[in-house]
């Protein structure tokens, strides 16, 4: 686990670094290997986010799509179940609404760092709430999520998928 803590940070750290240079960004295709519908693995998935390492008790179904500048983020808590939530966020570094909270006070600002790696911040109240690293592994075969809050960076989620397409 401290592994995925310490590439966090470095990610973290390159995102706040380079948050509102465009240059930094990277042009969605549709190719890139981060889209895609993804299947979680729950064996090597861990629920940690209370300290308590527990194993997710459903299989999350994670779909990424390229839309515009941005991608749209799909998550269903099962193969079988309507989706929890599915947002378009773009790859600008600028807070937006959080369309999953309408009329809340929380925002999510999104960076394409390469084609196998997207870094998501969610702010509530204008104060940093969650960190999230999207990322693909080099054979795009495995897709891999780790969230955690700034307040308890060493309780994180680690989401394992494999692709479903």
């Amino acid at each position: 686990m401290r592994k995925w803590f310490g590439a966090g940070l470095v990610v973290a750290t390159l995102a706040m670094t380079f948050a509102h240079s465009h240059a930094f960004g990277q042009a969605v295709t549709s190719a890139d290997p981060i889209f895609g519908r993804w299947m979680m693995d729950q064996t090597k998935s861990v629920n940690n986010r209370l300290g308590d390492h527990a194993t997710f008790p459903t299989q999350h179904v994670r779909i990424l799509a390229p839309e515009g500048d941005g991608l749209r983020n799909t998550l269903a808590n099962s193969p079988t179940s309507p989706p929890q939530y599915s947002y378009s966020g773009t790859f600008d570094g600028k807070d937006h609404a959080d369309p999953r909270t309408p009329g809340g006070d929380q925002t999510l600002a999104h960076w394409h760092l390469a084609p196998d790696l997207i870094v998501r911040l969610q702010k509530t109240n204008g104060k940093a709430s969650e960190w999230v690293i999207y990322a693909v592994s080099s054979d795009g075969k495995i897709f891999t999520s780790i969230s955690w809050a700034p307040d308890n960076p060493e309780l994180q989620d680690v989401q394992v998928f494999t692709r479903a397409n």
